[in-house]
């Protein structure tokens, strides 16, 4: 498994992405003064319902990937080409 490290750090990187974008939501909905639970109304001109659906978005993209970048890993894909679509999702993500 240590040849797959650059795969495991990609995955962190989404991981870690999601987490912040969690943390940028919830505070500009605390700064706005909206409930952290409820659904902001669907308008693309307003930034807070923006930046909830980003932090959605990630949310909702991260198993998907990560579960067959995962099986990847056991079965035998290889490191290079692993860590490579790895990074190149972690790149198209930001």
């Amino acid at each position: 498994m240590e040849a797959y490290t650059l795969s495991f750090v990609g995955v962190l990187a989404l991981c870690l992405l999601s987490i912040l974008l969690a943390i940028y939501s919830g505070s500009s909905k605390g700064r706005a003064g909206a409930l952290s639970g409820p659904v902001v109304p669907a308008d693309d001109d307003n930034l807070l319902y923006r930046i909830d659906r980003v932090h959605m978005n990630s949310v909702e993209a991260l198993a998907p990937f990560v579960v067959p970048a995962v099986l990847a890993m056991m079965v035998g894909v290889g490191a290079t080409t692993l860590a490579v679509l790895v990074w190149a999702h972690v790149v198209i993500r930001l």
